[in-house]
């Protein structure tokens, strides 16, 4: 290990810690790096020279912060303040990926004790912590069977949206359609759980594909589902929900037999100062308008209703 410490034992202290470590002086530079910091950067292609004994540590930061790196000019501000006193401690959390691994730092730098000048700064891998917390954020959002967004995300979604000053250019708005499967009952009660289910996840992967890449496509429960397209005009909208009832019309294959379980898709355009109720309400109202529809031209009775009640 290079070092100016001059300590045998402090030096094996500093080698003993697990995370990446480099002891700055009172300008910024690395005065002595442990093995983890060493073994790091030979693992990721880095050479002692430029990231060891040496090596303005702050002027990389600076650097990185130019080039338009965030974290970097984050790191350079909380490096300086400990440096000049203004601060005992400064921690920052930073992804670091790599063609290999994505991972997760933590960045803390603490102020040498005493009358020493400088501090110390260590990068702790906290990837394992990190995956964990957008896991659980992940599951908290989204439906478990479907992998879809769950009706507490879809409701941010479309606020988030409403909230806007403008729902989109010229003759475009906020596009929601709501659509239900019809038939999915008989599926449940004639073929099971588990072939409900399937057709569950298949329309699911259909919605997926059908609607375009700024869309975001929820399960609501059940075998209701819903769609938030932004910046949609309303010719679009109608062709958009065209190519998702057609998308849905295709017979799925279970238990050795083609079974129809296809979708009536309503629609509406938002309009400026609407609200998620009023906006769930219409879409929802134009779904049933559609499956009363279906119901009086095959003159088979329907059950009917009533409207969502959704979270104002």
């Amino acid at each position: 290990m290079a070092s100016n410490l001059g300590d045998g034992l402090a030096a094996a202290v500093l080698d003993a810690l697990p995370d990446a470590t480099a002891v700055l002086d009172g300008s910024g530079s690395i005065v002595a790096v442990n093995h983890a910091w060493e073994m790091f950067s030979l693992d990721n292609g880095g050479q002692p020279g430029k990231t060891g004994v040496g090596v303005d540590y702050l002027q990389t930061c600076e650097r990185s912060a130019s080039a338009g790196c965030d974290d970097a000019a984050l790191a350079a501000d909380g490096l300086r303040s400990v440096l000049a006193g203004g601060a005992v401690e400064t921690e920052l959390e930073y992804p670091c990926p790599s063609p290999q691994a994505n991972r997760w730092f933590l960045l803390r730098i603490t102020a040498l004790p005493g009358h020493h000048r400088g501090a110390v700064a260590s990068h702790i891998n906290i990837t394992r912590r990190k995956k964990a917390e957008q896991t659980v954020a992940h599951e908290a959002a989204h439906d478990p069977l479907t992998g879809l967004a769950n009706r507490t995300r879809f409701s941010g979604v479309l606020n988030a949206s409403l909230g806007m000053r403008s729902l989109g250019p010229p003759g475009s708005g906020l596009g929601v359609l709501y659509l239900d499967l019809d038939g999915f009952k008989q599926v449940n009660d004639t073929l099971g759980h588990a072939a409900g289910d399937e057709v569950l996840t298949v329309t699911a992967h259909r919605l997926r594909a059908a609607v375009r890449p700024q869309d975001t496509v929820s399960r609501l429960g059940g075998d209701e589902f819903a769609v938030a397209a932004p910046s949609i005009t309303a010719a679009s909208l109608r062709l958009l929900a065209a190519r998702i009832t057609d998308a849905l019309a295709v017979p799925h294959l279970l238990h050795g037999q083609q079974v129809s379980v296809p979708a009536s898709v309503g629609h509406h355009l938002c309009a400026p100062g609407e609200r998620i109720g009023e906006v769930l309400n219409l879409a929802d109202a134009a779904m049933y308008a559609i499956k009363r529809g279906k119901a009086t031209n095959s003159q088979a009775p329907i059950p009917i209703r009533s409207v969502i009640r959704a979270e104002q």
